[in-house]
């Protein structure tokens, strides 16, 4: 927001006011300012009344500025054709997207007439509409080449043009519609009020600290239009609206951040590292890194060779499976077995066995040796009971492989 000037007062009279065909011009520095049509020129902010809004492009430095930018303030860019702008527009011509920009010297001090040129400034612009009954529009104008503010009424009929013929020096340069709301306003190379087309060709288009007013004094605060920024207070001072910066608390939208305050003009807050949430189920344990929230990637193998592991942005962990793969025979289809190192279903080598377990034998303890006790060797243990004389243990001696008599301790102990 500009200021009032700090310069010694001076008498402004209205200056380019229309009378007739004539044109009547005004000094400011060394190049000069001329109104055209039914509007004053103004040559000092300070000629501003009831200010609505200020773009000082200063919320970026390079690439396209974003039409709405200033939206919040009452004023938007266009792109495209005039006459789709605002309907009932004859004048011919397109408009483009303003570009931020910055560097070089466009602006060479002093800037008469309370012009302002800091950090960022515009390239291209353009064309803009205004959403309050805005009478007054001023800008800081460079020295590149001669510039044109052009405005047009609710019916699409242009009021009048102010001209800045720059002498190598940059100034304050607005127009005046004599309490006429201006529905449309142009700035640039093109000379619209004698018949020229609307485009950035020719000398570049530069400025800086744009200012849109209603043309009539503030009473109080309420006579102002919010600029939709919660670190700025919305005042009327001497007539004019101002928005100055605060020191609030704020909210700047970022969980990592605590405390938020408002600082020239912008909600800032302290980083922290607290826990924190990416909305991003792959990450975890999610904590708070400068600013940022920020969560390692998830282990999600799930030790199966078969299943395939991925993980989802929302749903997490997953595991998907592998078709015909097996790691035992009970997940095979009957009749088949379960071959580890391939992890894949086979027919049953030995279906006929009759037990299930592959060996073969029959016994159902799969070692193979067929003794049915499930230790790996052919012998059979067993007991015998005490009632066995000579004869008896001769033809015991001959039906087993090994015996040993063992009547002392009560039993005989065979094996085949």
């Amino acid at each position: 927001m500009i200021s009032p000037s700090c310069r010694s007062p001076r008498v402004l009279l209205p200056l380019g006011l229309f009378v007739g065909a004539s044109l009547i011009a005004s000094s400011a520095w060394a190049g000069s300012i001329t109104a055209q049509g039914n509007v004053t020129a103004l040559d000092d902010v300070n000629q501003l009344q009831g200010i609505v809004g200020t773009g000082d492009y200063n919320e970026g430095n390079a690439g396209a500025v974003p039409l709405d930018v200033y939206a919040g303030q009452g004023m938007t860019f266009h792109t495209g054709a005039l006459n789709t702008i605002l309907n009932g527009v004859n004048e011919g011509g397109s408009a483009t997207q303003p570009q931020y920009t910055s560097g070089n010297d466009y602006f060479p001090a002093p800037i008469d007439g309370g012009g302002v040129q800091e950090m960022a400034y515009n390239r291209y612009a353009g064309v803009v509409t205004f959403s309050e009954p805005v009478t007054q529009f001023g800008l800081t104008a460079s020295r590149n080449g001669t510039q044109y503010i052009t405005a047009w009424d609710q019916n699409g009929a242009m009021i009048g043009q102010v001209r800045w013929q720059p002498a190598a020096d940059s100034a304050f340069v607005g127009i005046d519609t004599n309490g006429v709301p201006i529905a449309m306003l142009s700035y640039g190379n093109d000379d619209m009020w004698n018949g020229g087309t609307y485009s950035i060709g020719g000398s570049t288009i530069f400025s800086d600290t744009w200012i849109w007013a209603t043309g009539t004094p503030c009473m109080v605060d309420d006579d102002c239009t919010p600029d939709d920024n919660e670190c700025t207070d919305d005042i009327c001072m001497d007539g004019a609206c101002l928005h100055p910066y605060n020191n609030n608390p704020c909210d700047d939208g970022n969980a990592c951040t605590n405390p938020d305050a408002c600082s020239m003009g912008e909600c800032v807050g302290e980083f922290t590292n607290d826990p924190c949430d990416d909305l991003d189920m792959c990450t975890g344990p999610d904590l708070c890194e400068m600013g940022e929230c920020v969560g390692g990637d998830l282990a999600c193998d799930d030790g199966n060779i078969c299943t395939i592991e991925s993980c989802d942005i929302e749903q997490g962990c997953m595991h998907q499976a592998i078709e015909g793969c097996c790691t035992d025979d009970a997940e095979c289809p009957e009749g088949e077995v379960c071959l580890l190192g391939s992890n894949s279903c086979i027919p049953d080598p030995n279906p006929g066995d009759g037990d299930g377990d592959g060996d073969g034998d029959g016994d159902g303890d799969g070692d193979g040796d067929g003794d049915g006790d499930g230790d790996g060797d052919d012998a059979k243990l067993g007991v015998l009971g005490l009632n066995l004389d000579v004869e008896g243990l001769a033809r015991l001696e001959g039906r087993a492989a090994w015996w040993v008599d063992d009547r002392d301790r009560g039993r005989v102990v065979v094996g085949r």
